[in-house]
C-alpha cells in the first residue's frame, strides 16, 4: 500500500523536490535542461523544442503491427531493411501471429540498381504465392527507402492488385521520417484499413465504431444511447471474419473515439455517404453531455430501414442530412490535431448498479445519476489517498490534460503531466489549467535529457495514470491504462476512480508490466 501523504508532510517526503533528481551532482532538474516546464510558461501547442528523441522502454501503446491484425483474414507484408524489421518482425511473434506476417529484405544494391519497385513486386507476390493460405486482404508496407528514391507506390499496388485481383490490398506505410510532415504512420494505417470496405445495403440498424484499438466499454454512457435508441453497435473488435469486416459498410452512422481514427473513418464516412461523429473520452460534465446530445440527435433523424434505404448512396462523397454544420466543424478541428486492470471491491449498491446497467435498467433519462456516482467515486479515493502526488501521461488518454483539469478540481494533487505537444482540441483545458494551477508541470516524455533525469524502480513516492507516468516517476502504484482502456463518460470516469483506489493499495511490478507491447493485445510474453 501507497503510504497516505498529508499535506504538512508534503515538503519532507523526497530528498530533492518534484521535478528533480538526485545524482552525483547533486539535484538536477528536468526545467534546467528544456524536457519540462510550468504550465504557466509553456507555449502552446507545443511546450518543448524539437530535436533529438529518446524512445523510453514503455510499449503500451499499439504499433502498426497491432492495429493491422485486427483485421481478420489479412495477412501483412513489410518491405524493408532487416534493421527496420526487428521490431515488427518481434511484435508479430509476441502476439502470437507470426504465421500472418510475411517480410521482403530489401538490400544495399536494390537501391543502387534502381529495381526497387520491381523488387518490390516480385516479393510481396512470391510472398503470397508462399503462403499456405489465400488471405482476402494483404496489408503491405512501404518504407522510408521507398520515400527516398521516389517510387512510384500506385504502379507498385496497381501491379499487385492486377496479379491478385481476388485479394484486398491495403496501401500503408511505416514511415516515421515523415509524420512530423503530415499524417502518421497509424493515421495513414487506418485509412487503408477501411479502404476496402464498401457500400452496403443497410441490414439493420447499426452503429459502428472504427478506429479505436480498445473495445469502447458497454457500460459506458455511448453505449447505453446507442442502445436506447434500438441500434446495434458494431466494433472492430467483434469481427471475426473478413465477410464481419466488410459488412461495416452497413452502417448508419460512424463514430470514433481516437484521434488516431479520425482522418480514415471520416474518409470512410465521405466515400460511404454516411454521417461520422468524433466523440473522445473527454472528462469535463458539460463536455461529455455535450457529446450525448450529439449523439441522441444523430440517432433521432436517422429513418427506419424502409423509409431510409434510398437516400443512402453509396460513393455519393457526401456525409448523410444528420452530418449537420456542427457536426462537420466538430470533425474539421478534430482533423486539424497533430500528433493507449484489477477493479477494487466494489460495494453491494455499486455491483447491483453494475447489474442494472448491463441489464438496460438504468437508462441515460434518469438524470444526473451517473455523473453524481462518479464524484462520489472520485471522493472515496480522494479521502483515501490524501495529498499523494499524482501523475498522468498521454499514454493513458488522449485527453491528459482533460483529465487533470477534472481531478484538480475534484482536490487530488496533481503535479505533472507527461506529453510532448498538447492536442489543439485540448486548449480550453489548457488555458483554464495555466490560469488556475500555473505550477502544474508539463514533461516532455522524448526529451533526450528524460533517459537520464527519470527516477530509479520503486523511487517515487506518488500515484501514477499510466505506464510512462510509473516508469519516469520510479512508482509501482500506477493505473496501467493505454488509450483509456475502452472506458468513456461518467462510467469511466467512476470505473477509473476504482483502478486509481487498486494502484494505491497494490503495487505492479512496473519493470515487468511497462515494456510489454501493445497493453490490452494478445501477447505470449
Amino acid at each position: 500500500m501507497l503510504q497516505r501523504i498529508l499535506p504538512q508532510e508534503q515538503d519532507r517526503r523526497e530528498d530533492c523536490p518534484a521535478g528533480l533528481t538526485s545524482g552525483k551532482r547533486g539535484c538536477a532538474s528536468a526545467e534546467d535542461v528544456g524536457a519540462a516546464v510550468r504550465i504557466r510558461d509553456a507555449s502552446f501547442p507545443e511546450p518543448f523544442a524539437r530535436g533529438l528523441e529518446f524512445n523510453a522502454p514503455v510499449h503500451g501503446a499499439w504499433n502498426i503491427v497491432h492495429v493491422g491484425m485486427q483485421v481478420p483474414e489479412c495477412h501483412q507484408i513489410y518491405v524493408c531493411a532487416d534493421n527496420c524489421m526487428r521490431g515488427v518482425v518481434l511484435t508479430a511473434a509476441e502476439m502470437d501471429a507470426a504465421d500472418r506476417f510475411s517480410c521482403v529484405l530489401l538490400e544495399e544494391e536494390d537501391l543502387y540498381e534502381g529495381s526497387l519497385e520491381t523488387v518490390t513486386i516480385e516479393g510481396v507476390a512470391d510472398a503470397i504465392r508462399r503462403l499456405p493460405y489465400r488471405p482476402r486482404a494483404v496489408a503491405v508496407f512501404l518504407v522510408c527507402l521507398h520515400h527516398f528514391v521516389g517510387t512510384d507506390a500506385a504502379y507498385v499496388y496497381s501491379s499487385l492488385e492486377k496479379q491478385f485481383p481476388d485479394i484486398d490490398f491495403m496501401r500503408c506505410w511505416m514511415d516515421p521520417v515523415m509524420r512530423r510532415s503530415g499524417l502518421s504512420p497509424e493515421q495513414k494505417l487506418k485509412e487503408s484499413m477501411f479502404r476496402p470496405i464498401r457500400s452496403l445495403p443497410p441490414e439493420r440498424r447499426i452503429v459502428c465504431d472504427l478506429g479505436d484499438n480498445q473495445p469502447l466499454d458497454p457500460e459506458s454512457e455511448l453505449s447505453l444511447a446507442i442502445r436506447e435508441a434500438g441500434f446495434t453497435l458494431l466494433q472492430l473488435q467483434d469481427c471475426r471474419t473478413y465477410d464481419d469486416y466488410l459488412r461495416m459498410g452497413a452502417a448508419d452512422l460512424f463514430i470514433t473515439r481516437s484521434p488516431s481514427g479520425i482522418h480514415g473513418v471520416t474518409q470512410l464516412a465521405k466515400r460511404l455517404g454516411r454521417p461520422f461523429l468524433y466523440l473522445p473520452p473527454v472528462c469535463g460534465e458539460e463536455e461529455i453531455n455535450a457529446e450525448l446530445a450529439a449523439l441522441r440527435e444523430a440517432l433521432a433523424v436517422i429513418r427506419p430501414e424502409s423509409a431510409r434505404s434510398g437516400n443512402m448512396q453509396s460513393g455519393s462523397g457526401q456525409a448523410g442530412s444528420i452530418n449537420s454544420g456542427h457536426l462537420q466543424s466538430e470533425c474539421l478541428q478534430a482533423e486539424s490535431i497533430q500528433s493507449g486492470s484489477v477493479q477494487a471491491e466494489r460495494t453491494q449498491a455499486e455491483s447491483s448498479h453494475a447489474g442494472d446497467l448491463r441489464s438496460g435498467n438504468i437508462r441515460l433519462e434518469d438524470g444526473k445519476e451517473p455523473f453524481r456516482r462518479s464524484r462520489e467515486a472520485l471522493a472515496r479515493v480522494l479521502s483515501l489517498i490524501g495529498d499523494t502526488e499524482v501523475t498522468i501521461d498521454h499514454f493513458a488518454t488522449p485527453r491528459p490534460l482533460s483529465l487533470a483539469r477534472l481531478l484538480l478540481e475534484s482536490g487530488f494533487h496533481v503535479t505533472r503531466v507527461y506529453l510532448d505537444v498538447v492536442a489543439q482540441e485540448e486548449k480550453d483545458d489548457f488555458d483554464w489549467l495555466r490560469d488556475r494551477f500555473p505550477d502544474l508541470i508539463l514533461n516532455a516524455t522524448v526529451h533526450p535529457g528524460m533517459r537520464v533525469l527519470h527516477k530509479r524502480e520503486n523511487e517515487g513516492h506518488m500515484l501514477a495514470i499510466g505506464p510512462k507516468a510509473a516508469w519516469f516517476g520510479g512508482t509501482a502504484h500506477f493505473v496501467n491504462l493505454v488509450e483509456c482502456g475502452g472506458l468513456w463518460g461518467f462510467t469511466g470516469i467512476e470505473k477509473l476512480a476504482a483502478q486509481m483506489e487498486d494502484a494505491f493499495l497494490h503495487e505492479k511490478d512496473t519493470r515487468k508490466l511497462v515494456p510489454r507491447k501493445g497493453f490490452g493485445c494478445t501477447c505470449v510474453l
